[in-house]
């Protein structure tokens, strides 16, 4: 059975390795950590929209060869 054990200021899960896939734990927690950063984030959404245009420009530009041949 999963407990929940909530003080002042933490709350304890409890989950027996039994009945969630350890994969599926971690997919939680890591989901926990990303929504905690993104709480501390002072990036305002025209920044990230701009950052995440930067990245996928980038990931193109290294990738665009695997998709699109070079004309000879």
């Amino acid at each position: 059975m999963i407990t929940v054990e909530t003080t002042d200021a933490t709350v304890r899960v409890t989950i027996p390795k039994s009945e969630v896939p350890t994969e599926r734990v971690n997919w939680f927690v890591d989901s926990l950590r990303l929504e905690a950063i993104a709480g501390r984030s002072h990036l305002t959404e025209d920044e990230a929209s701009r950052l995440a245009d930067e990245i996928k420009a980038g990931w193109w530009a290294a990738n665009r060869h695997r998709f699109i041949k070079a004309a000879e």
